[in-house]
């Protein structure tokens, strides 16, 4: 998966990046569980006997018993893939691409290497749920970090307990960020700021909609980015490419890295008329030929597809389209 990172190796590589991956991972839907601590806030509010917690604090509790239902489900699946034979992927074992096999010992030799990924997705929605405001606000995002803090508190523990690269995962959820919202919707109905659209904003990201520079954007996101060990992503959307304007270019990458931001993107469009197979920014009419046949190359998630209006569902079709363009505001602004 095109933001996984792999953390420091507990099983002796260090911070050896080359010959690791992404054993599995497994995602919490966070706002689903923020609706479930809202009914059982609710019910304990009623009988002041009975309650005993704040809301933040029934949702935090209720996190961590499914940060330790999805170790438990990660443990199980990379058992399962270690039980595999090495003739199941006979080219990663001989080509050292799976680095650390020794044969006698089985391909959890080389898979205790990898990392087991603990996902999470919908950070916004949750705290609209929760507080009524999202992170993009101060007190949005004091709840955020101490939900990213349990995440990973959790991570570290269960490394050191079961010898695994447990890690937080800033989960893509190409397909799941439609899917989930879907089933939210069935139990929850239409909730605004929360489930008013067909998507759900991937992990800690600011959401699409909201009207920030891009700087804004990398200052927000990257007091999160830490939380994560096993990957994440900041990107920023442009109007327009860059290769008229690199000085731009270079300020906002420099301001990323000066941020710390592990894994920066600069999203542009990319036209291309299938007719004379001209590229460039195109409207609706190709200006070399006249065309009208135009593929719209975006970067949807980490990866740059076909036309994003037929290869992905119509949650991330939505998300691409709600998406502001971040250099329409502050300096940056035309």
């Amino acid at each position: 998966m095109c933001r996984t990172a792999n953390g420091w190796d507990i099983n002796g590589f260090g911070q050896l990046k080359d010959g690791r991956g992404n054993v599995c991972p497994v995602t919490i839907i966070m706002p689903t569980l923020a609706m479930e601590a809202k009914k059982e806030w609710e019910d304990q509010y009623k009988d002041k006997y009975k309650y005993t917690m704040d809301l933040e604090e029934t949702f935090l509790y209720i996190l961590d018993q499914k940060i330790h239902e999805a170790k438990d489900m990660l443990i199980e699946r990379f058992e399962w893939i270690c039980s595999q034979s090495p003739e199941a992927a006979k080219f990663m074992y001989e080509n050292n691409t799976m680095a650390g096999y020794i044969p006698e010992e089985g391909i959890r030799s080389a898979l205790k290497h990898g990392t087991l990924a603990l996902g999470q997705l919908g950070l916004a929605e949750t705290l609209q749920i929760l507080i009524g405001c999202d992170h993009t606000e101060e007190r949005g995002m004091e709840l955020a970090k101490r939900i990213e803090q349990l995440f990973k508190d959790r991570c570290a523990e269960f490394k050191e307990e079961y010898k695994l690269n447990f890690g937080v995962y800033f989960t893509p959820a190409e397909n799941l960020c439609y899917t989930a919202m879907q089933k939210f919707k069935d139990k929850y109905g239409e909730i605004p700021n929360v489930s008013d659209k067909e998507f759900f904003t991937n992990s800690t990201h600011v959401p699409v909609w909201v009207e920030v520079d891009p700087f804004t954007k990398i200052d927000i996101e990257s007091q999160l980015t830490g939380y994560s060990s096993a990957g994440c992503i900041t990107y920023v959307e442009l109007d327009a490419g860059c290769k008229d304007n690199l000085e731009a270019l270079e300020t906002l990458v420099n301001y990323a890295m000066d941020k710390d931001i592990p894994y920066f993107a600069i999203n542009v469009p990319n036209d291309t008329c299938m007719n004379c197979g001209y590229t460039d920014e195109l409207d609706d009419v190709c200006p070399m030929c006249g065309g009208t046949e135009i593929q719209r190359l975006r970067r949807v998630t980490g990866y740059l597809t076909g036309n994003y209006t037929t290869a992905f569902n119509k949650g991330k079709q939505q998300e691409v389209e709600m998406r502001v363009k971040h250099d329409q505001y502050g300096k940056f602004a035309r």
